[in-house]
């Protein structure tokens, strides 16, 4: 079971009670006096006991021998229904809660985004992903849910006081640094949004927003952007790595796009996707995993065009990285440079050294399965003919 700083044995005059305190008060439960017997097995249910392992630890405690434990059982499932009664721990799953909230819901990629936060800043861009609300406890944690949940808080905080940790990455846009749990992150110009916290699993994220003169249209920018961070290391944590590329539909197939680093196709970009047979998917960053029968990619809400179904994964066709020239060719490069090309394009997490080889053996793994074209464009419109040319002969 798990419990929350919510409730906690108090002695008044000699006698233990359990009372609520912060966020338990909103349960309205008052207190409850104990036995010595319901104090013990309070200590027991904070250490994640169940009520069959109640049993047991009470009954050595008190020396009844198991043939003679009939009234130890009754004792421990009163005590449990006690404490389902006034809503302090949930019986089907035997988990302590806390007090319900409502969460928005959008699917991304297989995955579920649950937002607990004021709606006002829930950013446009999610809209096409919403799968509605659900009532839900704070601590809710959910072990039969069919697709993994990130769970992002928004909650409003003056920046917390750093914890010790290791200094990952540091730039003037934001600095990350983590310890054994999480990653955090400070986002110095932000006029807001000045700190999140993500689970290392990428399983829960923390948005502290500090009260400021910020219009809400910047607050949900930086809201937005904090969750697209979040979402990078949640996605990373399923297997699937993400693109900062151009990615377009074409026939029943995606493409990536990549463009050398530091290299601007706005006028191919314009062009590719003005093609009456070529529909924009994504023009920021879309994820792409591994399957059973290929590779697929996902559009995500960081970029989407929402000109293609937002909750489908197209099959992935190929990779193509583009690199400006005078004239339209295909270089021919070592299949490792191709790799190296593509995993620049990444924009999962490289905070670490493991992360990073991740994510070139992920690109290593995707060439084995996927042409990748190293191509040298122009931007002429035979450019358009050229790249359908060596996208059909594959």
């Amino acid at each position: 079971m798990k419990i929350r700083k919510e409730y906690m044995v108090k002695y008044v005059d000699d006698v233990p009670y359990l009372l609520p305190y912060g966020q338990g008060i909103a349960q309205k439960f008052y207190g409850l006096r104990l036995d010595p017997d319901e104090v013990f097995l309070w200590e027991l249910i904070q250490e994640h006991y169940d009520e069959i392992g109640c049993v047991h630890e009470l009954a050595e405690h008190k020396n009844i021998p198991p043939e003679n434990q009939q009234a130890v059982e009754q004792k421990v499932a009163t005590f449990f229904e006690i404490l389902e009664q006034y809503n302090i721990i949930e019986r089907n799953q035997r988990k302590l809660i806390g007090p319900l909230e409502d969460h928005d819901l959008f699917e991304i990629a297989g995955m579920t985004l649950m937002y607990n936060g004021p709606k006002e800043y829930i950013p446009a861009e999610l809209e096409p992903y919403r799968m509605g609300s659900a009532m839900q406890p704070v601590n809710w944690e959910d072990a039969t849910q069919k697709q993994p949940t990130l769970r992002a808080d928004v909650v409003f905080s003056p920046p917390r006081l750093l914890g010790i940790g290791e200094i990952l990455i540091r730039t003037h846009e934001v600095i990350i640094y983590a310890d054994e749990r999480h990653y955090y992150y400070l986002f110095p110009y932000h006029q807001s949004v000045h700190e999140m916290r993500i689970r290392k699993d990428g399983s829960k994220a923390v948005i502290f927003i500090y009260p400021s003169e910020a219009t809400d249209d910047v607050i949900v920018h930086e809201v937005n952007e904090s969750l697209y961070q979040s979402f990078l290391v949640f996605a990373l944590c399923h297997d699937k790595y993400a693109f900062t590329s151009l990615s377009l539909q074409y026939g029943k197939k995606g493409y990536l796009f990549i463009e050398k680093e530091g290299e601007h196709w706005s006028g191919l970009v314009q062009q590719l996707s003005d093609v009456s047979h070529v529909m924009r998917c994504n023009h920021r960053t879309c994820l792409v995993e591994m399957v059973d029968d290929g590779v697929q990619m996902w559009n995500i809400p960081w970029g989407n065009e929402a000109e293609a179904d937002v909750k489908q994964p197209l099959q992935l066709g190929g990779v193509v990285l583009l690199h400006h020239g005078e004239e339209n060719r295909v270089e021919d490069t070592p299949a490792s440079d191709n790799i190296l090309f593509a995993t620049r394009g990444m924009v999962s997490p490289m905070f670490s050294k493991a992360f990073t080889e991740e994510n070139i053996d992920f690109c290593e793994k995707l060439e084995s399965r996927v042409p990748m074209w190293h191509l040298i464009c122009n931007e002429s419109r035979d450019t358009l003919e050229f790249i359908r040319k060596v996208v059909d002969r594959g």
